[in-house]
């Protein structure tokens, strides 16, 4: 086997266990990744049309994520990335 095809395959199975992490998270877990994310990516993307806006839903859903109400608090974090340009990872 020569070394583009291993390359290629190693790549492929990373790229496969990656996508497979994701499904299996939480919606407490994706409220983690998805608060680490944002407050990551506005550092770069605070000018944004809807930064301040992008903001306000951080904090909401970061309130609905520590009161147990992971599954809404995602949709909220999901929403503010979008504002700011970004796509949601988790």
């Amino acid at each position: 086997m020569n070394a583009t095809k291993l390359l290629g395959i190693a790549t492929t199975a990373a790229l496969l266990s990656t996508g497979a992490m994701a499904a299996t998270m939480t919606p407490a877990q994706q409220c983690t990744a998805l608060q680490k994310q944002f407050d990551q990516e506005i550092v770069k993307h605070g000018t944004a049309a809807k930064a301040g806006e992008a903001k306000t839903l951080r904090t909401d859903a970061g309130k609905l994520c520590s009161s147990g109400k992971d599954a809404d608090g995602v949709k909220k974090l999901e929403q503010a990335l979008n504002d700011i340009g970004v796509k949601p990872q988790s």
